[in-house]
């Protein structure tokens, strides 16, 4: 890799540092500062990742700490906690406040329960117990509760999700979703790690649970090229890259297996990014709200997002394509770089996502995170 590159990847990193850390906010890692100003999990926590890389453990610990604070009876952890109401102000910039935080069980508040606050928080809490967080060993009641809750959410082994329960929530998904899986099989692997360091006997039926999680989604998703985007009453075979990537850099997949998955994806590179899926959802696969707002290309191959991308680079990483890896990674800089900030979405020929009625989020914590992680050397 050229001097040129180098810099422009080092800028980048800057830039998303610089972002990542402005969404730092009491007690956690907010999705944005301009309409997303709530605390999701699913964008905290992985804006997280990058977190960790810069060393900023407290503002990680300070989010599983919130999370927890909500956890219900039942075991389940809140997806979102709100910091203010949904107003039509709010998407243009002027968010009002609660006092308190409120936290957001169910789709929507009315939908079903969704699952991924719950596996994301237990993951992290196991994540920073390693790194030698002792207020981690206080919160073992509740992961005992939340592992309960999640066991009776199973079918076929792994996690069964409600209609549009995970990060893509404008499309009509249910049943066994790669993307809930791959972070169960990943919180059962750091519960692992966790509760053997701290010499809990534990550990062994969490390394014989996460073994199961693989078995699992091998027989349910894997189509013999990569792993299906769900399973209902049948596999749906749609690419799903983020799920499918984060399987490679998190060491779920086997050698041929990684190589099998990146030779797909690498047929859905666009511009300076991944495909969120392919093929195209049909049009009956995607909510009512997302087609009378304008939004139906949301997450369906339309809109281009960061995410797959830095996954793309973690998996790359993994299996040591160095030569890929110094190709893409400077294809996000220059975008990052040109843009000055990252914002949460784009048009399909790189200009950030602007419409009548919505304008993509800048900072985006998520994807910020992320590319702090996968650019920190």
């Amino acid at each position: 890799m050229g001097h040129f590159e180098t810099e422009i990847m080092e800028e980048a990193r800057l830039i998303a540092q610089k972002d990542l850390r402005s969404c730092y906010k009491e007690n956690g890692i907010v999705a944005g500062n301009h309409h997303f100003t709530d605390y999701w999990a699913r964008d905290g926590y992985f804006a997280a990742f990058g977190s960790l890389a810069l060393g900023d453990k407290e503002i990680a610990q300070k989010m599983v700490g919130m999370f927890l604070n909500f956890q219900k009876n039942s075991g389940l952890i809140p997806y979102r906690i709100m910091r203010g109401p949904v107003t039509l102000g709010k998407y243009f910039g002027h968010p009002k406040f609660y006092k308190t935080p409120k936290p957001t069980y169910r789709l929507r508040d009315f939908g079903p329960e969704v699952l991924d606050g719950t596996t994301l928080t237990l993951l992290f809490l196991a994540l920073l117990g390693q790194s030698g967080w002792e207020k981690a060993k206080n919160h073992l009641t509740q992961v005992e509760k939340a592992l309960n809750y999640l066991t009776l959410k199973e079918k076929h082994g792994l996690l069964w999700d409600g209609f549009m329960c995970e990060w893509n929530d404008v499309a009509y998904k249910l049943g066994n979703l790669l993307y809930s899986n791959v972070i169960y099989w990943k919180m059962y692997v750091e519960l692992t790690n966790y509760y053997r360091s701290i010499k809990n006997v534990r550990w062994k039926e969490f390394e014989k649970k996460q073994s199961d999680i693989a078995v699992a989604l091998r027989k349910r998703l894997w189509n013999g090229k990569f792993f299906s985007d769900w399973h209902d009453y049948k596999r749906q075979d749609y690419m799903y890259p983020f799920g499918n990537l984060f399987a490679i850099a998190w060491g779920l997949t086997t050698n041929s297996e990684s190589n099998s998955i990146i030779n797909e994806v690498k047929k859905y590179r666009m511009l300076f990014t991944i495909e969120t899926n392919a093929p195209k959802y049909p049009w009956w696969r995607i909510g009512m709200l997302a087609h009378l707002t304008g939004m139906s290309g949301y997450q369906n191959m339309s809109l281009l997002w960061l995410q797959p991308a830095t996954a793309y680079l973690e998996a790359l990483k993994a299996v040591g394509n160095s030569d890929e890896f110094d190709i893409f990674a400077s294809r996000i800089a220059q975008k990052v770089v040109e843009d000055g900030i990252i914002h949460e979405c784009y048009e399909r020929d790189g200009r950030p996502m602007q419409g009548a009625l919505y304008t993509a989020e800048k900072p985006f914590a998520w994807s910020s995170g992320l590319l702090v992680k996968a650019l920190n050397t």
